[in-house]
């Protein structure tokens, strides 16, 4: 959740964290290596169905001149299905997590706008468990890459209550290419707590291969986000 619920406006420092929650839906394409991919078309009510738990959180340092930040989102989605092979009855367990973990910092060029550079982090898991009354059989795929990217953020305070914030960017690196796009708007109960409501919008091109195994993930994720945040 990109948004600063206060901004700097002397030369001291003002820090503000954020936990949010981001009420997305995901919508692509993964597969492995002999396979065109798994067209991927899920909405937030049908994965959270499935989730077994999910953190996301935001803390940035902010002065009148720089802007250190970081986030952390994880979520982890689990399910188990039924079907029949060869006359038998077979569960299968799925079981996929995700870190994405944003680190950097940027200039602010002015009092409402900031240049950023930083570093995005993916930790991807997962996983499926066949049983039967035959046995059982498992397969796991791990894949975690970085992208370095540029953006701006613009944030604007307005009449000392309502916070509008527009975030881009876009990056490449573990990537072919990924871009990233937030508006947001927060309203400030009081100097400490603000709250906020976002659509947020993020894409990733990657296609990896190890030397041991091919991993594609082509995904948009996108959604509104909440947030409440905590000014000091």
């Amino acid at each position: 959740m990109l948004v600063a619920a206060a901004p700097a406006s002397s030369d001291e420092w003002n820090y503000n964290a954020i936990a949010y929650a981001w009420l997305s839906g995901l919508s692509g394409t993964m597969g492995l290596e002999g396979t065109e991919g798994q067209p991927v078309d899920a909405t937030f009510s049908q994965l959270a169905e499935n989730l077994d738990f999910a953190l996301a959180g935001h803390f940035e340092a902010v002065n009148p001149d720089i802007v250190f930040l970081t986030d952390i989102m994880y979520v982890n989605l689990g399910s188990t299905k039924q079907g029949e092979v060869a006359n038998e009855t077979v569960d299968v367990d799925f079981d996929m997590t995700q870190w994405i973990i944003e680190l950097g910092g940027g200039y602010r060029v002015h009092e409402d706008f900031t240049l950023l550079l930083a570093g995005r982090y993916y930790i991807l898991d997962t996983g499926a468990t066949s049983t039967s009354e035959a046995g059982g059989n498992s397969g796991e795929v791990s894949q975690s890459w970085g992208d370095i990217f540029i953006g701006g953020r613009y944030n604007k305070l307005l009449k000392e209550k309502w916070i509008v914030s527009l975030r881009g960017d876009i990056g490449a690196g573990g990537s072919d290419f990924a871009w990233f796009g937030e508006a947001a708007l927060g309203y400030r109960f009081t100097e400490l707590i603000s709250a906020i409501v976002a659509y947020r919008i993020l894409d990733v091109d990657f296609e990896g291969d190890d030397g041991e195994s091919y991993f594609k993930y082509d995904m948009t994720q996108s959604g509104i986000g909440l947030g409440l945040g905590f000014s000091f």
